[in-house]
């Protein structure tokens, strides 16, 4: 495998408009406040009317040359490219439109009522004007609200009776302990009531 290192061709043409963000801001990162305001003016002036003037008039000196070049796609090659568009063309495309928009609209006024297409399960329940009305593509977003919902509570409730069977099982060691004998409060407090008998002396 080759190690040498590759140089990059140097008669490559490299645009701004190629470059990626990330390399522009760095590149503009190497300037001071002076040069990145010298640069801003660049904005300005590519939106100024004047010059938007001054191309438009550059354009119709070389524009007729450019329509009479022997390299200039035919007439008949522009309308089959859809870039030219006759009239005849554009008036087909608005009745497409119009025939389509009237086919959709029977098909819309002669389709079934929302409750025959839950019934179908073509809609989901939650889209039946009756009920609390929801559009079809949020229906999925409030199961999975109402889901967490359930879970949530589920959690909280699990976690109580968790809680209460611990303390449960925790009073009952103990009650266990003490009825055994084998409780350290019982021990102390055994040993301490002994004490107060004078039946076992404090060292």
């Amino acid at each position: 495998m080759d190690s040498r290192p590759r140089f990059v061709n140097s008669n490559a043409i490299v645009r701004l408009s190629d470059l990626p963000n990330e390399v522009l801001l760095h590149i503009l990162g190497f300037l001071d406040v002076p040069d990145l305001l010298a640069t801003s003016r660049f904005r300005s002036l590519a939106v100024a009317p004047i010059l938007h003037r001054l191309r438009l008039r550059h354009v119709r000196t070389i524009l007729p040359p450019l329509l009479t070049s022997p390299s200039r796609p035919s007439l008949l090659d522009l309308i089959h490219r859809s870039i030219f568009l006759t009239h005849t063309t554009v008036v087909s495309r608005q009745l497409a439109r119009s025939l389509t928009a009237i086919r959709l609209s029977r098909r819309l006024a002669a389709r079934p009522p929302p409750e025959a297409l839950v019934q179908r399960s073509v809609l989901p329940p939650e889209c039946v004007p009756g009920n609390e009305r929801v559009a079809p593509s949020l229906v999925a977003k409030k199961r999975a609200v109402e889901r967490e919902q359930v879970r949530d509570g589920l959690r909280r409730w699990v976690g109580s009776v968790f809680e209460r069977r611990w303390r449960e099982k925790v009073e009952g060691r103990r009650r266990w302990e003490e009825s055994r004998g084998v409780g350290r409060v019982w021990r102390l407090r055994r040993f301490w009531e002994g004490v107060g008998r004078g039946e076992v002396e404090a060292s």
